[in-house]
């Protein structure tokens, strides 16, 4: 990640062809990680192709490189070998600016080079120290009124990398109550505010407070801003209609780190909200909420609940208050701790309470881990709350009290849950009281669980929700394992006949166990194929679901994308950001409901996910214990041959790799066979291949301590270079 000021190119990359000839060897003879060259910002109008090729700075002492896309539009291409970057751009895609970070890796290291991709924009404004424009206030002045001038339409405020102090750093209403609205875009314009860089930009007790105060918070592209302290705030309250209210802004690779006293992600009486893989994390009773908000998707976002002094309200990770036809996709609740959260109610990581009125959500791929927060609070108090809970990991959480408390007609489908260890005896663990609303829990996993009755309250029948009359499933297709308290508490129906207590846990004395991975099961294993679907019992969390950029009611919005998930985007950010937390205050017993307030201790980031020798992915996908496979497996076409190119682990994980293997892969049986050990390298040439036909394969890494691995993805290609299918191109003008 570039940081100013930025460094001079040095040297050109070698045509393609010549470097793609070259990599027919596999020789690691040279010690140094890719230095990427700058590049520039590039501008592209609609319905044409963007074609960037990077160059390295060192291509005389790198040993072979694995080019790949760090983040960016999910439609982006990069070849892995040659590290040719192309985006065919849709031909009705809005006005907007895009952040594009490309990833260069081998056995040494990786870097992030991130450009900016201009998409029809027709003005683009500097904002820093060094510009004519030197604030948001002045770069905003001029254009506070909605379509104050035709070439105000699509434009772009690029900020400089650096930190903004105060009023001036803010963007929208300020502390003290002045406006610093950027121009309101409209569906075909976008107006981008974004940062030089991605997490390059801090505004220090400054933020985002996009407040509806008139009709020109609406169609903002929010990008790549970091707030320490401050404020991350969509407020439509006070408005009187929807016009009104903010609508249609995205918020992407946004981050803040709460202060004791603040606020964190909100949004309220908003509609047509998109917030993308941003984080949050430090202290105040929330990290992500939407009230009375409607229309909105949260996707790919990671939040750390670290501590909570001054608010007594609920607390809560991911929480939808009284919100309704909100999506939740692929979002990560991690390393959560109560040590430093005083007395209130723990309202869970994904929950949406229903203080004021009914909610509707649904949880696509959420991920609960190491967490001593319930999971969530599904709420049926000023109405119901209907979610559909899909493809969820709760795993290794030590709640006070039940994990689940469902009110409401929620419905759990293909969950894998385990390690569930709550301090407190006796509190039935998925709680469904009083037993004719929750829709039930079906085809999931559940693996030791203690202390509590498992279930109470899911029985079979019909239930009233948000979305009229639908059919409560009970409990069926359950793998239930390690478990000997009582199942029930009341109010049950379960199917026997569809439950199972295979132990699930793979192992060399186990390797049937169909659960290696936190993310999916594997293949062939006790816990394949065996759901009321024909799928797999337990969740797959291993692609994305809906493509990035895309908001409510808009092609693709909830779509598999068959997009890997890992290495999850932007993750060196955001772990960056989370391990510099530094907070010192009181700790709080977790044996009961009554806690009592102990000494003061110290709290650092640099703990779970967010260590120096780890990464999000490697974190999660190694957490059960196995070695973790190659992530970012890629393919390249060359003349009779496949050329294979994959990422080493993390620095932590890497030091007991001694080799990988390539082996053939048969999509229909995903069994993988005939290995080929290419030692300790990151690239194999697979020759002797014809040219009409489509091999398939998969990467496993050697582990001196912990044995060899499985595959994360495998990867289809022709020595033609017939592409693999992509993903179509989506149609985004289809909002509600």
């Amino acid at each position: 990640m570039h940081s100013s000021p930025r460094k001079p190119k040095i040297t050109k990359l070698a045509s393609p062809m010549a470097f793609l000839l070259a990599s027919f060897v596999s020789v690691y003879s040279f010690a140094a990680a890719p230095e990427v060259n700058q590049i520039s910002p590039k501008s592209i109008n609609q319905a044409d192709q963007l074609v960037v090729q990077p160059e390295l700075a060192n291509t005389s002492d790198a040993s072979p490189v694995n080019w790949s896309l760090a983040y960016g539009p999910d439609g982006v291409v990069v070849n892995p070998v040659t590290g040719t970057l192309s985006w065919q751009v849709p031909e009705d895609l809005p006005t907007e600016s895009f952040h594009i970070g490309l990833r260069a890796s081998n056995l040494d290291g990786a870097a992030i080079e991130t450009f900016i991709v201009h998409v029809g924009v027709n003005r683009v404004v500097y904002i820093g120290p060094n510009e004519d424009v030197k604030d948001f206030a002045q770069a905003f002045s001029a254009r506070r009124s909605p379509g104050s001038s035709l070439r105000d339409k699509g434009m772009t405020f690029v900020v400089r990398n650096g930190t903004y102090w105060g009023d001036k750093g803010y963007i929208g209403l300020t502390g003290p109550g002045n406006l610093q609205n950027p121009p309101a875009g409209d569906a075909n314009h976008y107006t981008t505010i974004m940062a030089e860089d991605p997490g390059q930009v801090t505004l220090k007790d400054g933020g985002i407070w996009a407040k509806g105060l008139n009709k020109g918070v609406h169609y903002w592209a929010i990008k790549g801003f970091h707030m320490d302290r401050g404020r991350f705030v969509v407020d439509g309250s006070g408005c009187n209609d929807d016009q009104c209210r903010p609508h249609h802004l995205k918020f992407i690779r946004n981050g803040i780190e709460i202060g004791p006293g603040g606020q964190g992600s909100s949004v309220s009486h908003a509609h047509n909200i998109l917030m993308e893989n941003n984080y949050a994390f430090g202290g105040s009773r929330n990290k992500f909420l939407a009230y009375k908000a409607k229309y909105s998707v949260y996707r790919r976002n990671v939040a750390r609940f670290d501590f909570n002094q001054r608010h007594t309200g609920p607390t809560n990770t991911f929480a939808f208050y009284t919100s309704m036809n909100i999506s939740a996709q692929n979002n990560i609740a991690i390393d959560g701790s109560m040590k430093f959260v005083a007395p209130g109610q723990n309202a869970g990581e994904f929950g949406c309470p229903t203080t004021a009125g009914q909610s509707e959500v649904t949880f696509d791929r959420s991920i609960q881990l190491n967490s001593e927060h319930i999971y969530g609070n599904i709420d049926r108090q000023a109405g119901p709350c209907d979610a559909e809970i899909r493809d969820t990991i709760s795993w290794d959480i030590r709640p006070i009290g039940s994990l689940v408390m469902t009110r409401a007609p929620s419905w759990f489908d293909h969950a894998t849950i385990g390690e569930i260890h709550s301090p407190i005896s006796g509190q039935t663990i998925l709680n469904g009281w009083p037993g004719d609303r929750a829709r039930g829990i079906t085809n999931s996993v559940l693996h030791n669980l203690t202390n509590g009755p498992l279930f109470e309250g899911f029985s079979t029948g019909t239930t009233d929700t948000v979305r009229g009359t639908l059919d409560r499933y009970g409990l069926h297709h359950l793998n239930i394992s390690s478990f000997n308290g009582p199942l029930f508490n009341k109010n049950n129906t379960m199917n026997n006949g569809t439950v199972s207590d295979h132990n699930p846990i793979w192992s060399k004395s186990n390797p049937n166990g169909g659960l290696r991975y936190l993310v999916r099961v594997e293949a062939n294993s006790n816990l394949a194929g065996k759901g009321s679907d024909g799928k797999d019992l337990g969740a797959n969390a291993t692609t994305f679901k809906g493509f990035s950029g895309t908001l409510s009611g808009q092609s693709g919005f909830n779509r598999e994308t068959n997009i890997p998930s890992w290495p999850f985007p932007y993750q060196e950010v955001i772990a960056e950001k989370m391990r510099g937390l530094s907070y010192n205050g009181p700790t709080w017993s977790t044996n009961s409901y009554s806690r009592s307030r102990g000494s003061d201790q110290h709290l650092s980031g640099n703990r779970g996910f967010a260590k120096t020798d780890t990464n999000l992915t490697d974190y999660i996908w190694g957490y059960m214990g196995s070695a973790v496979p190659p992530m970012n497996v890629n393919a390249a076409a060359a003349p009779g041959a496949v050329i294979v190119r994959w990422d080493p682990q993390a620095s932590g994980a890497s030091d007991t790799i001694t080799g990988y293997k390539v082996y053939d892969y048969d999509p229909d049986t995903q069994a993988i066979s005939n290995p080929r050990d290419v030692g300790l390298t990151n690239t194999a040439t697979i020759t002797g291949l014809s040219n009409s036909d489509t091999y398939h394969f998969a990467v496993t890494a050697v582990d001196s301590e912990k044995g060899e691995s499985s595959w994360s993805y495998p990867v289809s290609m022709s020595p033609n270079g017939r592409p693999r299918p992509m993903p179509p191109t989506l149609r985004l003008r289809n909002d509600r």
